[in-house]
């Protein structure tokens, strides 16, 4: 009787073990076939990619037109309305000039003679105008400065003074001041050490 007991439910246990072993051979078919179904992708179309993009018409570059370099003029670092107000003029030689009215700025009293240069006729590598004075320009004075100095070998001014001028103690610093600056250029023939007498005459006139 034992024994039919445990055959019994031995049978029902096998038989439960079966159908239960069934269902879950079953579900994981079902389960792996949901899987494998092909996923069907729906595009949804923006409605911003209907929009046409308009390109702008850009027009072709015109050739650069090729520019002639101007030529360069060289200016002095003097005001322009000054150098229309001075002009320089040479000595002449030949006008008889009043000995007892020549001075120089130190009050020294000099001779001319016939071996005086003009410095206009010189190759001057540096010229420069006189400054008009702010003095004589609100007293709309003009005048003129006459000079005599030296050029040393190395075309150097030095040794300036005053021949005439008029009026007096007006433009003479000035005209003085600028000749200074002056260099002219050195001749071959120049020996060390040695000068020349040159004269030259600033005339002081204001813009019309």
């Amino acid at each position: 009787m034992r024994i039919l007991i445990a055959v019994s439910v031995s049978l029902v246990i096998s038989i439960a073990m079966f159908v239960l072993m069934q269902k879950m051979t079953s579900t994981q078919s079902e389960h792996i076939k949901k899987e494998t179904n092909p996923v069907q992708l729906t595009y949804l179309r923006d409605k911003k990619d209907t929009v046409i993009e308009k390109k702008k018409r850009v027009k072709p570059k015109e050739p650069i037109k090729k520019v002639e370099p101007k030529k360069l003029e060289l200016k002095t670092k003097l005001n322009q309305e000054l150098n229309k107000n001075v002009k320089i003029k040479p000595l002449d030689i030949s006008q008889n000039i009043d000995i007892s009215s020549i001075n120089s700025l130190s009050g020294a009293k000099i001779n001319i003679g016939s071996n005086l240069l003009d410095a206009n006729m010189l190759n001057a590598l540096k010229r420069v105008n006189p400054r008009y004075p702010r003095r004589a320009k609100i007293r709309r004075q003009e005048g003129f400065v006459q000079l005599t100095f030296k050029i040393d070998s190395g075309g150097f001014v030095s040794g300036v003074q005053v021949v005439n001028s008029n009026p007096k103690g007006v433009f003479e610093e000035e005209a003085v001041k600028a000749i200074k600056r002056w260099r002219f250029r050195p001749s071959k023939d120049d020996v060390a050490g040695s000068f020349k007498n040159a004269t030259i005459t600033f005339n002081f006139r204001l813009a019309r």
